[in-house]
């Protein structure tokens, strides 16, 4: 319930615009971009899941992983399913929406990378 009221607040109150993007290769591009902000906890779930690993008392790196260190692993690879299945579901609606309404596309990236 609260998601859509911050989507729509931020959408009517925020002072941006999105660029003027006449072509779809010019929407994807723009996807594209917005998407790269997307990866931010991505890569940092891959940083604690590193350091988790290294700081786990496992003698064998190829070796069974314990807990606390699988549960990173779950959360990066989950993350990288999502974020390949919200990619493709921006880059479809860029290509759909009205120039007006292109203002969703950074929002909805950030709604993602806050959610994850």
């Amino acid at each position: 319930v609260l998601c859509p009221c911050l989507i729509y607040g931020a959408y009517v109150f925020l002072p941006f615009d999105a660029p003027l993007m006449p072509t779809i290769s010019a929407r994807l591009v723009y996807t594209l971009r917005c998407a790269a902000f997307a990866t931010f906890p991505i890569v940092l779930g891959m940083i604690v899941s590193g350091i988790s690993r290294l700081c786990s008392s496992a003698l064998e790196p190829f070796g069974e992983l314990q807990r606390e260190v699988e549960l990173h692993h779950t959360y990066v690879s989950q993350s990288i399913h999502l974020f390949i299945l919200y990619f493709f579901n921006m880059a479809v609606l860029a290509t759909y929406l009205p120039q007006e309404v292109l203002k969703l596309i950074p929002l909805l990236t950030g709604l993602f990378a806050i959610s994850r």
